[in-house]
């Protein structure tokens, strides 16, 4: 094999390799896209700011520029402690898709501090409309185990036609028309659109719920997006067990269609109908 030969033999094995690592690299980096925060926030120039987590132990640390602007990309969801050099701390919550924001810089501004017991943000360097729901607010929403039902709480946002399944319609479009991603992976039904796979209510850490502005990552849907990250593990032990039972007493009774056309006939009869379901989880 002359020089030549040996060249471009050298230079298709680099193209294999570079063209390789993007492949395998590129969905690592859509799903942490999708399944992270940032904190963002000023404090004084030069100032060290770190954030850590007391669970995992994660921790990161960056300066502030000389406007006094510092910014925390891909940060896991979770709640952490944000300290400055001088020793101040806040103590915030990083949510799917958006940015918290943390002010250590001082200023003669009137402070006006209200109490209450939940505090909603409002991301503004964000132009996706929606809602992020942790599990925590889940336990005190009177709200369905499943998906479609805390979808449910985002304005915009309806129950579909039930021959379709549980599933909602978002701003009057189809329910056809839907994504669905567990951990920054798509797992809506690509042939139908019409279900997805699911996990475990109580494994659920956060659910996002897009209905409109979201970027083009989040291809093949028209309506709206569901975006769920599950609970990993800390450095504390925790164990949990519940039992969830539905007994078919406690439901309506169903009542009756008669067909109008045919006398004594019906057109649905539903009065014996029973269901009932038991469930378990560990976690």
């Amino acid at each position: 094999m002359n020089n030549s030969n040996i060249k471009r033999s050298f230079n298709r094995s680099l193209a294999a390799i570079a063209v390789g690592a993007c492949l395998a690299t590129s969905p690592m980096t859509f799903a942490a896209s999708n399944t992270t925060g940032s904190i963002r926030g000023e404090a004084a120039a030069g100032t060290v700011v770190t954030f850590k987590s007391a669970k995992t132990g994660l921790s990161r640390q960056l300066t502030a520029d000389s406007n006094g602007s510092f910014s925390f990309k891909n940060v896991p969801t979770g709640k952490y402690t944000v300290t400055d050099s001088s020793g101040k701390s806040r103590n915030i919550t990083v949510t799917i898709g958006t940015g918290s924001n943390v002010n250590f810089s001082e200023s003669d501004t009137e402070v006006i501090q209200v109490r209450g017991s939940v505090i909603s943000t409002i991301d503004v360097s964000n132009v996706e409309s929606g809602m992020v729901f942790t599990a925590e607010e889940l336990e005190r929403l009177p709200v369905g185990r499943d998906i479609t039902s805390v979808a449910l709480l985002t304005p915009g946002v309806v129950k579909g036609d039930p021959g379709f399944g549980n599933l909602p319609s978002f701003g009057g479009s189809s329910v056809a028309e839907n994504g669905y991603y567990i951990d920054g992976f798509d797992v809506t039904n690509i042939r139908t659109f019409l279900n997805f796979a699911s996990v475990p209510f109580d494994a659920i850490s956060q659910t996002q719920v897009k209905t409109g502005g979201y970027g083009a990552e989040y291809g093949r849907s028209l309506g709206g997006v569901t975006n769920i990250v599950t609970k990993s593990g800390s450095n504390e032990w925790e164990f949990g067990a519940a039992a969830y039972y539905t007994p078919d007493s406690l439901r309506d009774e169903r009542k009756n269609i008669s067909d109008a056309e045919k006398d004594g006939v019906f057109y649905s009869y539903r009065s014996e109908n029973q269901r009932e379901s038991m469930s378990y989880t560990c976690q």
